[in-house]
C-alpha cells in the first residue's frame, strides 16, 4: 500500500508541512495461520491457453510438471516458470483416472494457463510502504489489504487479481466493512474525504483534478486551467484541516484523484488496485470484505500483533548474515512492538541490523540491536500494481 500523501509531512517533504512528525497507525493483518492446499485442483482454465489447447479441464488436478511434483499448490507457479518451452504435466481427473500430456509453454504470462484453487489460504506480505499485508484467495480470485489510519480515517489499499478467462466489474461499490463489534462501517468516497479534511475547498479540488485526470486519460488537449462545476460538501461540514496550507492540499487532492479504487471492467490477468476508505474507529479489528461474483474475499486488520515465538541470539546473526539487501522483514522486539522494514545490512561488531525505512520520515534508516529482538520472519513483497499479483496464475 503507498502511504496516502494526507499522511505525510514527515514522508514527503511537501511544501508548507509543519516540522513535527505526523503520527500513523499502522494496520496489521490478523488471521489464523494457514497453509496452502496440497493439491493443485484447476478452478480456470484460460481460454486459447496451452492448457486450453492441450484439454485441460477445471475439476481436474495438476500433480506435476516434468515429474516434479510441487510441495503444494502455490509454487507450481515457480516450477512452471522455470521448465522447458515443451513440457510433460501429469493430469488427474475427478474420478482418480491419471494421463500425460505434452504441452508447449507460452514464453511469457500465463505459461500454461490454469488457476489453482487455493481457497483457504492466507498469505502474509508487505508492500512498497514498509506495511504489512495479506492476501487471501477465494476461488479463481486473490484479494490483497494493507492499512493506516491518520487524521481520523482507515485507508486500505486492495488489490483484486481476476483469474478467470472474463472480465468482471469491480470498485468501492463492492466492499462492506464491519468493527469489532460488529457494527457496519461506510465506505467513503473520495470527496467524502476531502470534505473531511478540507470542506468545500477539498471537495473543488479534488473534482478539478479528477477531471485533469480523465481529460489526460482521453488522451485530449488539456487546457492551462480545466474549468468544473463548484463541489460542495453537505451542510456544516468545515474541514479539520481547512486552515492547512493550501499545496498540501492540492497534493491530497491529486492523490486521491489518483490512487482511488474506481468502478471499472477488469479482464482475466488484470488487478484491481486503489484506496478505499473508512472513517476511523475505536473499535478495531476492522473486517473487509469484498463481494465478487458469488465470492466472498474477507481481510481483517487491527493493532499489530507480537509474535510469541522466540529465537536465539546466534540463530538470528545467522539468520542476518544471509539476508539480501531489500529483503522485508518483520520483527518482534523483547518488549513487545513491531517492526516491518526492508533490510539494509548487519554490523557484526556491534551485532545491530539496519532497515530502509521509504515510508519512515526524513531519516529513512532504523536500527536494532539483535540483543533488542525476540523473532525475525521474512515476508513477501507485493509487486507493482502494474503486474498480476496473484501467485495462483501458472
Amino acid at each position: 500500500m503507498r502511504t496516502p500523501i494526507v499522511l505525510s509531512c514527515g514522508l514527503f517533504l511537501l511544501a508548507g508541512c509543519p516540522s513535527q512528525t505526523t503520527q500513523i497507525q499502522r494496520l496489521s493483518p490478523l488471521s489464523e495461520t494457514s497453509k496452502p492446499p496440497a493439491d493443485c485442483q484447476i478452478i480456470s482454465v484460460i481460454k486459447d491457453s496451452p492448457a486450453h489447447k492441450a484439454g485441460v479441464l477445471s475439476g481436474e488436478t495438476l500433480r506435476s510438471v516434468n515429474g516434479q511434483v510441487p510441495e503444494n499448490a502455490s509454487v507450481l507457479p515457480d516450477i512452471i516458470s522455470a521448465a522447458q518451452q515443451e513440457a510433460d504435466i501429469e493430469i488427474v481427473d475427478p474420478a482418480g483416472q491419471s494421463r500425460h500430456i505434452k504441452v508447449q509453454l507460452n514464453n511469457g504470462r500465463p505459461r500454461l494457463g490454469t488457476v489453482c484453487d487455493l481457497t483457504g489460504w492466507e498469505k502474509p506480505g508487505v508492500t512498497a510502504a514498509g506495511n504489512e499485508s495479506i492476501t487471501v484467495f477465494k476461488g479463481p480470485y486473490a484479494m490483497t489489504a494493507s492499512g493506516i489510519i491518520d487524521k481520523g480515517i482507515i485507508f486500505i489499499r486492495v488489490r483484486l487479481s481476476n483469474n478467470t478467462d472474463q472480465g468482471i466489474q469491480f470498485g468501492p461499490g463492492n466492499f462492506s466493512a464491519f468493527d469489532k463489534s460488529g457494527k457496519a462501517l461506510a465506505i467513503l468516497s473520495p470527496k467524502d474525504v476531502m470534505c473531511f479534511l478540507y470542506g468545500d475547498k477539498g471537495a473543488h479540488l479534488l473534482s478539478l483534478k479528477k477531471k485533469r485526470k480523465e481529460t489526460m486519460d482521453g488522451h485530449e488537449l488539456l487546457p492551462d486551467v480545466v474549468s468544473v462545476p463548484e463541489e460542495h460538501c453537505d451542510t456544516g461540514v468545515v474541514g479539520k484541516l481547512a486552515t492547512s496550507d493550501p499545496q498540501y492540499a492540492e497534493a491530497n487532492a491529486q492523490y486521491l484523484a489518483t490512487e482511488s479504487l474506481s468502478p471499472a471492467t477488469y479482464q482475466m490477468g488484470t488487478v484491481a488496485d486503489g484506496l478505499i476508505f473508512l472513517q476511523e474507529t475505536s473499535q478495531l479489528p476492522v473486517t473487509l470484505k469484498a463481494a465478487v461474483q458469488g465470492n466472498s474475499l474477507f481481510a481483517k486488520l487491527g493493532q499489530p500483533q507480537a509474535s510469541l515465538k522466540e529465537v536465539k541470539p546466534s540463530e538470528l546473526i545467522k539468520f542476518f548474515e544471509t539476508q539480501k539487501k531489500g529483503a522485508p522483514l518483520r520483527l518482534t522486539l523483547k518488549k513487545g512492538k513491531v517492526f516491518v522494514g526492508k533490510f539494509s545490512s548487519y554490523d557484526p561488531l556491534d551485532e545491530r541490523v539496519w532497515f530502509d525505512t521509504p515510508s519512515g520520515g526524513m531519516l529513512n534508516t532504523t536500527s536494532y540491536s539483535v540483543s533488542n529482538i525476540r523473532f525475525v520472519e521474512p515476508l513477501d513483497q507485493i509487486p507493482s500494481k502494474t503486474a498480476p499479483s496473484s501467485n495462483d496464475l501458472n
